[in-house]
């Protein structure tokens, strides 16, 4: 991507941002008119409009200013998981703080506007912009897609993080976003032979020395350093070798484990160091998982209890066996617990040794894509995920959380190493973050890190994410087999 179309690409997202947050603050304000008044005639409205609409204009100019301020029209801060939403909220309620001491000031002896029209135009405004901005993320990506706009990314350094990095600009389809390939010194290419085997897709397009034929040869827009080799002097040479052109640069800091929620950047002495807040689970975390384990408990087993007598009679027409199948499992802190699943698989599955010694192989992830020993009606409650169900049982007897690492059979926590048993410190749960991230079509390793990554940045918003977005897994049947 040239410096023309980077150039247009911004301007198009600007006027498309402005002229949508436009839009939705003009009606943020005159909804809550509408219901403040519209079905009320004791007062004649025509006497006090002039009010409402001066403070509109100067609410809506206010509020535009604000996100502009904010950097919410720039290209980065229209991602998703960003604190965008936050900066949202915070300028919407300060829009309405200003109308509101405004009106005290100025017009005080006229006419005080209405704090239900204020109140409202604040939950108005911060859920209409939201949702705006939904729909100009899928706009502006349907655009680029027509137009053929692509951001083009070069990866330096090639570790694993790097390939996680890879995988994540691939699947945001917002940037529609192309990555070029890995780069690295001469030297670390020679070491980094075992990651391009044991991964086939690194695409290793050359050496750190030739990084300005790599960007112009590959139409590079984005460069995303990924490397812990990197020196002091190398590092400067490199911005050095790019600094004539316009590029974006990331850097990776390498804490996968945390969230920015957690990470602060901060100067100490001319030294930039980031700060990372402690976050463990203490007796508040105990508490609200237990609240929300037992609230949406008793929901899901009241399900279970219709559900039941549908799947066992689809069962035992299917194939011989017992409806449910029992399992041994680690729980919280090793400890071992039967697990409940309706039974996907024919009965004398675990007398199929060569089969479970492939499963139970940790470089293919504990997982056999094309099980011979799963049955017709078993295919079908895998993949709306209704074989999970039974667990609820789990939870009500407390041995389980609805959300948590996935409890792992013996043979499998057994072959755990020693930074992956961190996991087994919580209780295990029916569904988790790596679930809702791409379930199996995750490596075994990615998997242990995002269950690494839910228990080190615990939070209620978190766990009411995950369960939110189970049930559209759920739905749409995505990544279960």
């Amino acid at each position: 991507m040239n410096k023309y179309t980077i150039k247009k690409k911004k301007l198009f997202l600007f006027f498309i941002l402005f002229v949508n947050d436009l839009f939705f603050l003009v009606l943020s304000f005159i909804i809550p008119f509408f219901i403040r008044f519209r079905f009320s005639f004791e007062e004649n409205i025509l006497d006090f409009i002039r009010y409402y609409l001066l403070y509109s204009i100067i609410g809506i100019a206010v509020i535009l200013f604000l996100l502009g301020v904010n950097k919410l029209y720039n290209l980065d801060n229209i991602h998703p998981g960003n604190d965008a939403n936050i900066k949202i909220l915070l300028t919407c309620i300060l829009g309405v703080f200003i109308i509101s001491t405004l009106n005290f000031y100025i017009n005080r002896d006229d006419y005080l506007v209405s704090r239900i029209w204020l109140l409202y135009v604040g939950i108005f405004s911060f859920v209409l912009l939201v949702i705006g901005r939904i729909i100009v993320r899928r706009t502006v990506n349907l655009v680029f897609r027509k137009v053929g706009i692509k951001r083009n990314v070069l990866i330096v350094g090639i570790n694993e993080e790097s390939r996680r990095i890879a995988n994540t600009f691939s699947s945001v389809d917002l940037d529609n976003a192309n990555v070029a390939g890995y780069i690295d010194s001469k030297k670390r290419l020679k070491t980094a032979e075992r990651f391009t085997k044991k991964f086939k897709d690194f695409k290793v397009i050359g050496e750190l020395d030739k990084i300005r034929e790599h960007i112009l040869s590959n139409d590079i827009d984005t460069i995303v350093i990924s490397s812990s080799d990197f020196k002091y002097d190398e590092l400067l040479k490199f911005l050095e070798d790019i600094k004539d052109f316009d590029l974006e640069i990331l850097m990776s800091p390498s804490l996968f484990e945390f969230s920015v929620a957690r990470m602060r950047m901060f100067d100490y002495a001319g030294i930039p160091l980031i700060k990372i807040s402690q976050v463990g689970q203490d007796w508040k975390i105990n508490i609200t998982k237990f609240l929300i384990d037992y609230t949406l408990g008793v929901a899901i087993f009241l399900f279970f209890l219709l559900l039941w007598p549908v799947v066992a009679i689809a069962i035992k027409i299917d194939s011989k066996g017992p409806v449910f199948f029992k399992q041994e499992r680690y729980g919280e802190n090793f400890k071992k617990i039967k697990i409940y699943k309706f039974r996907t698989m024919v009965a004398d599955a675990e007398n199929h040794q060569e089969i479970i010694s492939k499963l139970y192989d940790k470089s293919g992830g504990f997982k056999i894509k094309d099980d011979p020993r799963i049955t017709r009606v078993g295919k079908f409650l895998r993949k709306t995920s209704l074989d999970e169900f039974p667990q609820i049982i789990n939870v009500m007897k407390g041995e389980i959380s609805v959300v948590g690492p996935r409890a792992l059979a013996i043979e499998e926590g057994d072959q755990l190493e020693e930074w992956e048993k961190k996991r087994m410190t919580v209780k295990q749960g029916i569904t988790g973050l790596w679930q809702v991230s791409g379930r199996n079509d995750l490596t075994y390793e990615e998997r242990m890190k995002l269950d690494l990554f839910y228990i080190h940045n615990w939070s209620i918003l978190l766990e009411l994410k995950i369960i939110f977005f189970t049930f559209l897994r759920i739905l749409f049947r995505k990544g279960a087999y």
